[in-house]
């Protein structure tokens, strides 16, 4: 007998009754509910898993933006900082040196005290502005070119004799660059150049290679690595106030890019074949 045309109605030849085929039902039912609800649980768990990757994810990037903030915050906070004490020690240093000492010290040149008297007394007697056109004043017993008849002479005094020219006149000389020219070379052939502003046995040599453009007042000292002028550097290093900041300054090349800047009025001029005495 052959039993597989029963099974669908019975197992072994025993057909299935109405109670049998609704408890089979009943199961089948609640297997199919208990599949749909694990995987209704298994989509609910990794879409909150999901969710929470991108809370995670968005949580990192607001710390990380709040961080960036942060430090972009503390670094501008750095800078107006660092800007504001600039500001401050430039206003510091205008005030130090456009204050009116009343025992100013007296002379540069220790070897010629009565010439630099004299010089302060024409600054104070003639106030100089290099924006008034200048008058022409004669200069009496001019230098002659070859001859220097003192032992030394103060390079501005030097140039206005060399000149026939005002000593106002001298500021416009240095911007016509003919006349630029000529003066370099002759200060480097013609005489020889020493500085006066230390004591005597410590002032040396120097060499005129060029002239800056701008004034003392505004060439940076030491490659601007302080901040700080010629004008400014020459007042705190040596207690010199400059009484012609506005002329430009003397450069001597050194080795590879470095440049000394020297004012005029610390400068005097020597004979070229006049061996300097040694300390």
């Amino acid at each position: 007998m052959n039993f597989n045309s029963f099974n669908t109605f019975g197992h072994w030849g025993v057909f299935e009754t109405q109670e049998e085929k609704q408890i089979r039902e009943q199961q089948e039912k609640e297997q199919k509910q208990q599949r749909k609800s694990q995987q209704q649980e298994t989509e609910s768990y990794e879409h909150t898993s999901k969710n929470r990757e991108m809370e995670n994810n968005e949580i990192d990037l607001l710390v990380t933006s709040l961080g960036l903030t942060s430090l972009v915050n503390e670094i501008g906070e750095d800078k107006n900082k660092e800007d504001v004490l600039k500001n401050n020690d430039e206003k510091i240093l205008e005030i130090v040196l456009e204050s009116d000492e009343d025992n100013e010290k007296e002379s540069i040149d220790h070897t010629n005290l009565p010439e630099k008297k004299d010089e302060k007394e024409k600054d104070v007697k003639n106030e100089e502005n290099p924006f008034i056109e200048p008058k022409p004043v004669e200069i009496e017993n001019p230098l002659p070119l070859s001859i220097l008849k003192r032992r030394s002479v103060p390079l501005i005094d030097y140039l206005c004799q060399l000149h026939n020219c005002a000593f106002k006149e001298l500021h416009v000389l240095f911007y016509n660059i003919e006349k630029r020219r000529e003066i370099i070379l002759h200060l480097q052939n013609q005489v020889q150049l020493r500085t006066s502003h230390l004591l005597p046995c410590k002032n040396f040599v120097i060499r005129c290679n060029d002239f800056t453009v701008q004034p003392a007042s505004i060439v940076p000292a030491m490659g601007g690595y302080l901040n700080i002028t010629v004008r400014g550097y020459y007042y705190v290093k040596h207690g010199i106030k400059l009484h012609h900041p506005y002329l430009p300054c003397l450069i001597e090349f050194g080795g590879g890019h470095h440049r000394s800047y020297y004012p005029l009025e610390v400068i005097c001029v020597f004979k070229k074949n006049k061996q300097m005495k040694k300390c």
